[in-house]
């Protein structure tokens, strides 16, 4: 599945030479105002500041003064909306905080701008930028913070908080005389659009965390958001072939509300509803199929796994996904089999141009834990194991028919061993041999004559262990239907 592509965060860098103070006593005529802003910003131009940008661009008076304004004297007055947002919660279940990209800082002066810029990112102002989008509260910066360190930061917080949509990928570092280097971000909405698409976000999750039973388990809340995601959410391919990487698609309005999404959407939402419920989640990125993917890592029960909702929610030309549950709680080694993780973000090289920097087209991460448990896959808690084919198995096969018509399910999985070769294993699943019916046969026919169960009309077998990116061996689901 072709899932997301990586697109480099530029951003601007408008390095601004800083001036001693200036000091004006009395009362200057207009025309006197107007000359010492001539000349301070002829100054200005040498250095490339904003006043000069607005002379070269032929702006009018007003604004002219307005950028020599925010060169000397700083741009705190923004005149920003502090946005006041709220999720829902689950009754029972307290949400966590899972800041793990932050506690992967290891520079001090990093994780105080990681606080700054977190704080930054729920302030809006209604200014436009020459982008089209509004500017976010600026975010003064450390001189001893490095540009790559910047970029770092800004993907540390974002990483750490999903429920942000709003936020675009490129930004600037600028600098004046009065706030040195500063960081502008920005919004691709004005704070009256996000509070209304946050109300309609906070619509769609509250089905999603009431279809969670009272004092359920971790593994339990973590199943009923993956499916819900499965059943709701659309893989957007238009989006996918798209240029744009703040499309609705790439974030949780996009998959909580639309109904649409990439891989990132699926992640994003994943790790935003499980931290609802109190289940430590972060998103991981790297490759897979030859595109850039997201997915995630769950922690269940004390263990992590790896969690690939966009690939559980496969496309397929059945009215029934089979392999819904094939990426839910693997581990690193199961998943290595088609996905090849992204490097650590203290690897990170980035690529310099004359007037921008940003990283290259590699994936990083932050740190990430090591998926090495079984206990929690589907599979592995749900599927019936077999090792042998005799009339042992048969009868493992019957209660398996049994539970699974009590509780009138669709589906149930059956491993085999690797010892037993795919032919073999269909053969005695699925093919009668003379007056010996398959296994199959055998027991839906025993399922039948319990009375225990309703009864079932037939059954069919579909093998889930083919094709070279195939991550289970021996795998088949068995359909059921209903009289």
């Amino acid at each position: 599945m072709k899932s997301m592509k990586k697109i480099p965060s530029r951003f601007s860098l408008k390095n601004k030479s800083i001036f001693g103070g200036l000091i004006m006593n009395g009362k200057y005529k207009m025309i006197k105002i107007f000359a010492v802003a001539v000349c301070l910003s002829a100054l200005l131009a040498l250095t490339g500041c904003a006043t000069s940008e607005a002379i070269a661009a032929g702006r009018g008076f007003g604004e002219i003064m307005n950028a020599l304004k925010c060169d000397l004297f700083g741009s705190d007055d923004q005149g920003c909306t502090t946005l006041s947002l709220s999720l829902p919660v689950r009754e029972g279940f307290k949400p966590v905080a899972s800041k793990s990209a932050y506690a992967s800082l290891k520079d001090e002066t990093m994780k105080d701008a990681y606080r700054d810029i977190e704080n930054a990112i729920f302030q809006i102002s209604p200014h436009r930028a020459d982008n089209g989008c509004f500017e976010l509260k600026y975010v003064r910066l450390k001189s001893s913070l490095q540009f790559d360190q910047v970029y770092i930061v800004k993907e540390a917080v974002l990483a750490d908080h999903p429920e942000v949509f709003w936020v675009i990928g490129n930004y600037t570092v600028q600098n004046n005389f009065h706030d040195g280097n500063y960081l502008v971000l920005y919004s691709k909405y004005s704070a009256g659009e996000i509070n209304d698409m946050f109300d309609e976000i906070n619509k769609a999750v509250v089905p999603i965390l009431s279809a969670i039973p009272d004092g359920a388990s971790e593994l339990t809340r973590e199943t009923v958001i993956h499916d819900a995601l499965v059943d709701s959410v659309t893989y957007d391919f238009e989006a996918a072939e798209a240029e744009d990487s703040s499309h609705e698609a790439f974030n949780i309005y996009g998959a909580l509300v639309r109904k649409k999404a990439v891989c990132s959407g699926y992640a994003v939402s994943v790790k935003m509803l499980m931290n609802l419920v109190g289940i430590e989640c972060r998103t991981a990125v790297g490759m897979s199929k030859n595109s850039g993917h997201m997915w995630n890592q769950v922690k269940i029960d004390g263990d992590w796994y790896n969690l690939d909702v966009t690939w559980d929610d496969s496309v397929t030309e059945s009215d029934i996904q089979y392999g819904r549950y094939n990426y839910f709680n693997i581990t690193d080694e199961r998943l290595a089999v088609n996905h090849r993780t992204g490097e650590n973000y203290s690897e990170m090289k980035c690529e310099y141009t004359e007037d921008e920097v940003y990283v290259t087209t590699e994936w990083y991460n932050f740190d990430l834990e090591e998926c090495t448990a079984t206990k929690c896959n589907y599979y592995e808690m749900n599927a019936l194991h077999l090792s042998v084919l005799n009339d042992d198995a048969a009868q493992a096969l019957t209660g398996k028919f049994i539970a699974s018509a009590q509780e009138r399910k669709e589906l149930f999985y059956v491993i085999f061993d690797d010892s037993i070769d795919s032919e073999s294993a269909e053969g005695w699943m699925s093919k009668n041999s003379g007056t010996q019916y398959s296994a199959l046969g055998r027991s839906m026919s025993a399922s039948n004559k319990s009375g225990s169960a309703p009864k079932i009309k037939n059954c069919s077998l579909v093998r889930m262990s083919s094709g070279e990116d195939n991550i289970w061996n021996n795998l088949y689901a068995v359909r059921l239907n209903y009289a």
